[in-house]
């Protein structure tokens, strides 16, 4: 039976549920529309949230990270148990040979002896987009308008600080809930040998599911997701000619499947972020012209979600693995940079 406005009275009553629900449990407390149900965005697909996380004082720049209010954060501290601790950021040295022609990590030592001290200071040139990193909402745009997240032109984003990471350092950092899917282990124990790390093999959502069930770990609204794919183990591992073949000469990685399904799935779930230690968390190059499901369009473009990329999950995935859980809390402190596109995490996982 339907109220005349769209929803019906059983939808109305699972609204009124999950509101009551999130308040006892401090998850987050937004009630999103059905996919199908949001407001239409003039020039964008179906499905953006673009002007959802306004308020009339302030138009949003940090899109799902809102739903990592106080009461989330406080609840995912109760995933601190044993006080254990893992960075997630890969060595800044990796990727050895970074694609798209983007510069190698440096380190120059600086000898302040000439001064007259016994000191030394060091100076590093890093591209943000060649390691372990956060993409901020002005990384990658929604490739046919050439609009990034809530409506912020390619042109203004040049000249801007709109968008930028900043937004995240000043509002505390990311602080929340982490969640891993093991997909590399569970896929070794259940079929043997994974496909290839720099291969464009697509992980289907209905894994990940696989995947979580197998754990035991149900995800959240406001969760941080990871997967664990096997890109930075097989660069660990390969020799500096297997790495160059297979990153600079050779721009193709394993990542979450890039299609209508994924994106649904990852919509339903409203993660504040996602992460993986792939090069693009999905897998590239993306179907930028076959249908329009590229994930980077998604959630950076139209819902304001932060994509982490080539962090090292392989400690973090013995310690879950050993614990028996893979929830944890989780911190991120990026570098505070006005109009930041890209930097490392500098994450901890905590439990």
């Amino acid at each position: 039976m339907s109220d005349g406005k769209g929803r019906t009275v059983l939808q109305r009553a699972g609204d009124r549920l999950s509101s009551i629900t999130s308040t006892l449990t401090g998850t987050p407390t937004h009630q999103f529309p059905n996919f199908d149900q949001l407001p239409r965005v003039e020039g964008q697909p179906q499905g953006s949230l673009w002007g959802y996380f306004d308020t009339p004082s302030k138009h949003d720049e940090i899109g799902t990270l809102n739903l990592l209010t106080h009461d989330v954060v406080r609840r995912s501290s109760s995933e601190i148990r044993t006080g254990e601790h893992v960075q997630l950021d890969w060595c800044l040295e990796n990727v050895q040979f970074p694609g798209f022609n983007r510069k190698q990590f440096e380190q120059k030592i600086v000898d302040m002896a000439p001064l007259g001290f016994a000191s030394l200071d060091d100076e590093l040139h890093i591209n943000t987009q060649s390691g372990s990193q956060w993409d901020s909402l002005k990384h990658f745009a929604h490739q046919k308008s050439r609009m990034y997240y809530n409506g912020l032109s390619h042109e203004e984003a040049t000249k801007t600080v709109t968008n930028g990471i900043h937004n995240w350092c000043e509002r505390g950092g990311i602080v929340g809930r982490g969640v891993l899917v093991d997909w590399l282990s569970w896929y070794e124990k259940k079929h043997g040998d994974p496909p290839s790390a720099v291969s464009r093999h697509e992980i289907p959502v209905s894994e990940l599911d696989e995947v979580l069930k197998y754990q035991g770990t149900n995800p959240r609204p406001g969760d941080i997701l990871m997967v664990r794919s096997g890109y930075v183990r097989w660069h660990n591992f390969a020799s500096p000619e297997e790495r160059k073949k297979g990153t600079r000469d050779n721009s193709v990685a394993i990542g979450v499947a890039n299609n209508e399904t994924t994106v649904r799935w990852l919509y339903d779930h409203h993660f504040a972020a996602v992460a993986g230690d792939t090069v693009a968390f999905e897998a590239w190059p993306p179907p930028l012209h076959e249908g329009g499901w590229c994930l980077h369009e998604w959630l950076l473009t139209q819902w304001g979600t932060p994509i982490g990329e080539m962090w090292d999950l392989e400690s973090l995935s013995k310690v879950c693995e050993r614990e028996g859980r893979w929830s944890f809390f989780l911190t991120s402190a990026p570098l505070h940079v006005k109009g930041g596109i890209g930097s490392p995490p500098g994450a901890i996982a905590i439990f």
